[in-house]
Parts: structure tokens; sequence; C-alpha cells
């Protein structure tokens, strides 16, 4: 498959009154390797090669405000910013190319010194991958109209995805899929017929770039070397936390611990995001089609946080994958945990094929918006406060809270477990979980944590039937037998053996009165399942 055509947003400068200029503006692709706006920025200012003075900046918008008003993540914001220092070394050193890192509030601020730079250093031509979001789609739209006013191009290239929305349609040709199961059909069997490549950015000549940058007009607010956009993102990250500290709906958050952990998991840069998945394909992937489910054990990829923002290429990841299969098991494609494992991708894609075609979502909208303003959704102060602390007195629920809080990171099952909970169990509205998981999670994004949010609350696209609510306890028998996730996070429950763990009935009586562990400090189950279960089918069918 060739290079996906960018979207017009173009305008004609045929006589720059100076030399090639170009810009490249990272967003959530911070990354050198299949970077498809900048491999396509890379070759054509190498097709001006013979300009002594051709050039091309790289430039990144650390958005404090912004990041706030989206809910991102304190965590993922530090994985960001200690993204930055590596790619603006690896841009340096391999590709020729100086990154800048400036403070803009929020995205007009964006656009206004995205404009102020191309004017300052005549840059001709602005190129950046697509976002698919509301604010982030206006804002290009503003950045595009702002440009042309200038004679400057702005062109954008689809590279979240592996294929683009709006490729994968119904065979009517002109809507979305509503179902996932489809969808996935025709986007393995579009990859399978199509010959989908990297794209790899040539370096610029050193001469060249070297001489313009050393000139190039920028604002005292700008970093530039690494040591100084390390110390920017540094003192970025500071005065987040200080901001997220004072919003009381977050005082149980030890951030501090929360960020430390985070920064052990998570090692910055595109280098650990390729070598953690060449060790997943190489070793980690064989049985994922099970363990993937067993919160305890370390069976996925760990690569979410890295996709995200964009650290590696989800092309890559189906590509190694691919290949994989085809070197053990040919092309009949019968590995079913390379199989499970590239339908993740597929529903990555999926999701943002949604949130293209139904932008409404990311207006606190519903995709099934009669269902959804028919339910008398609860907001219960102390329910979803208990929820979030991680105190419902339904282990497996709590433990995986607990997790979330003190790593900024869930098991997909358990972020089905518990988002099922609060939407079925407690029947609170999906939005409050939707946030809260935004506020905590390293890998926060919004199409994917809608749609699982939606799924779980049945108000999404092949969202999960309203009369099939997880039962918390059955979850973990299935899926933590021994407890050992639980009690990891739950000590006060180290003693309690598993077959009263994983019993709803067996819990209340342990831990009342009398009960065999009614010293510990722990509380009852919130709500007893099979009666909330009840009463949420019955408010589904009304």
């Amino acid at each position: 498959m060739s290079k996906t055509a960018p979207e017009n947003d173009k305008n004609d400068n045929s006589s720059p009154a100076h030399q090639p200029h170009y810009l490249m503006w990272f967003r959530r692709d911070l990354r050198l390797h299949d970077n498809t706006a900048l491999a396509a920025i890379c070759e054509r200012a190498n097709e001006h090669a013979q300009d002594e003075n051709v050039s091309v900046t790289a430039v990144f918008f650390l958005t404090p405000d912004q990041w706030q008003t989206h809910d991102t993540s304190l965590v993922q914001v530090d994985h960001i910013t200690r993204t930055l220092p590596i790619l603006a070394k690896e841009l340096q050193t391999q590709l020729n190319i100086k990154l800048c890192v400036q403070i803009c509030s929020n995205y007009a601020d964006c656009v206004t010194a995205v404009s102020e730079l191309c004017a300052a250093n005549h840059i001709s031509c602005v190129m950046a991958n697509h976002e698919y979001e509301g604010n982030e789609s206006d804002r290009d739209q503003q950045l595009t109209e702002q440009l042309a006013k200038d004679n400057i191009e702005f062109i954008r290239w689809h590279d979240q995805c592996i294929l683009p929305p709006k490729s994968i349609m119904t065979n009517d040709g002109d809507s979305m899929y509503k179902v996932f199961t489809p969808f996935y059909k025709k986007w393995r069997h579009t990859l399978e017929v199509s010959t989908i490549q990297s794209h790899e950015a040539p370096a610029m000549h050193s001469s060249n770039n070297d001489n313009n940058q050393t000139e190039l007009k920028i604002p005292d607010t700008i970093a530039m070397t690494v040591e100084n956009i390390k110390k920017l993102c540094d003192d970025t990250v500071s005065d987040y936390k200080t901001t997220l500290q004072q919003d009381k709906s977050l005082q149980h958050i030890d951030m501090d611990a929360q960020l430390e952990h985070a920064q052990t998991a998570y090692s910055a840069g595109e280098h650990e995001a390729c070598q953690r998945l060449a060790a997943f394909i190489s070793d980690g992937i064989d049985n994922y089609d099970i363990s993937r489910d067993v919160p305890s054990l370390e069976a996925t990829s760990q690569l979410s946080a890295y996709l995200t923002i964009g650290a590696i290429s989800p092309r890559l990841c189906y590509l190694q994958a691919r290949e994989a299969q085809e070197k053990s098991h040919g092309n009949d494609g019968d590995n079913d945990d390379i199989n499970r494992w590239i339908s993740e991708l597929a529903w990555r894609d999926f999701y943002r094929h949604v949130l293209a075609d139904k932008p409404s979502l990311i207006r606190h909208k519903a995709y099934k918006e009669d269902t959804d303003s028919k339910i008398r959704w609860s907001y219960d102060h102390d329910d979803f406060h208990a929820w979030c602390t991680g105190m419902t007195g339904v282990p497996l629920v709590d433990a995986a809270m607990r997790c979330l809080n003190a790593t900024g990171f869930m098991h997909n099952r358990l972020r089905m477990v518990t988002a099922m909970f609060l939407t079925k169990d407690l029947l609170i509205d999906w939005r409050l979980g939707e946030r809260y998981f935004m506020q905590q999670l390293i890998d926060g994004d919004f199409a994917s944590n809608n749609g699982g949010w939606q799924w779980s609350a049945s108000t999404g696209t092949d969202a999960a039937p309203y009369f099939r609510i997880m039962n918390p306890f059955s979850q973990a028998k299935t899926h933590d037998v021994d407890g050992e996730f639980i009690k990891s996070w739950l000590p006060e429950l180290k003693e309690v053996p598993g077959n009263i763990l994983h019993s709803e009935e067996k819990m209340r009586k342990a831990l009342a009165k009398g009960g065999a562990f009614s010293g510990i400090n722990y509380p009852l189950p919130m709500v007893e399942h099979k009666e909330a279960r009840k009463l949420a089918i019955a408010e589904f069918k009304n």
C-alpha cells in the first residue's frame, strides 16, 4: 500500500521569496521510524538538495491548560515530556533536524505560534499527522485558514491508524461498520491483499541544515538544546502536578508515588518501545490468547502507553506480528495468539474510525443516544468516591482501582470489570468513569477509552448487551484464581482464602460481626450484585 494521500489542506506556494524551509509539527507521533509526516517532509526537502539553505525544523508544543481541559493524566504528561529530550537528540543525530519545544497553554496559542514561526523564518510548508478529536480538528482547520492567508501549505497525513478512517466501509460503500467483527474481517482482508509499508525519513544534509538552523528566528521562550528542553519539560510537569494536587476530587492520589512508578515501569523513547515490541513478538506473545486475561501476569505487550503518544508506530506492530506469523505458520494465519493481538490493534483502529464517523462522541454524547437518554443515571458522590478509592467491598474492583491510582495503569480485563460495576451495579453515569480513567491512565486515549466505557455501559457501538452484566466475583474466580492480584493490592485481605474472596455471600459472612475475618478493616460489598443486576436490567428495559 502506498503512502496514504494527505488531507487537502494545502495552498500553492509556487514562488517563495526565500530558500525552502519546512516545519514538522510533532503531536502524538513522537518517533523517527515510520512517521508518515516526518518522512514526507524530509523527502520533499531533499528534492531541493541542490539549494544550499534548504532546511527542516521540528516543533512540539507543551499545552498544559489544554491537557487539563482534556483530563490528560499526570503520568502521561510526564511520559510525553520524558520522551521529548530523547526525540530531540535522535532528530539531531540521525536526521540533522533540530526540535523546538515551546509552552502554549492551549490550542489557540499553538495556531498563533506556528503562524509566527512561519512568518519569522519564511517557512513555506508545514506538515503534521492527523489527530481526530474535536478540539484538535478545529485547531487544524483554524491553522489551515490562517496559513492560507500567507500562501503557506499545511499538509496532514493519516498516521495514527494502520488503515485510515473511512478506508473500511460497509459494502454499500458509504457507511461505517457498527459492529466490530465485520469491520475486522474487511480490515484484515484489506491488509492481506495490500502492500502496507513503513515510511522512513531520509536524513537532511548536515552542511545545509547546520547553516540554516543557526539563523533560526525564535522567541526566547522556545527551548532547542536537549538540556533546555529537559528543563522546560521538568518544570512543566512540576507545575502540572501542582495544579492537579489542588483538585479536591484527586486528594486520594499520591502523585509523587504514581509518577515514580510510571517512570520506572515505562522508560521513555522510541528505542525502548521497539525493544518491548521485539521481546513480546519473540517470546511474550506465546499463550497471549489465554494469559492476556490474567491480571497478575505481565502477559500483554505493555505497548499501549507508547502507542498513545506515538513513540511507536501501529503499522510496525502489525508488520512484525505478521512477519512472526508467516515465519512460524506460513500464510494460513492459524496462530491464535498472534491473531488475537492483531485483533487488539484492529480494535484500536475501529474506535478511531468510529470517532471520525461520529464526532459528536467528543461532546459527551453516547453512540446510542436514545438508550443513554432514557437511563436515570446516578450521580451519587459517595458511591463514586468509594469506586474511585477502591473501597466498594468488591475485592477485584477495589484491587483494580487501587492499582490504577498507584501506577497509572489498569489491565484491560479489569477495565471492563470496573467499568461495568460502576455503570451497572451502581448505575453511575459512564461519563464520570470515563473522565476518571483519563485522569489516571498513562495510556489514556480518547477514542479507545470512550469506546471501552460505552461498551461497558451498553450505550456504544457494538456494546455489551444490557443484560450481560459481569459478576465481579465470578470474574475474580476465573481470572485471579488464587487471589494473587487481589492480595497484592489489598494486603488487608492476604489471609482470606480464595474461595471466600470469590464469593459475595461468603465475603459478607466472613466480614460481618462474628465472622472469621470481622476484624479486618475492609468494607462489606456496597451493593448486592444479583439485586443490582436486576435493577440495571429493569432500568434498561424501561
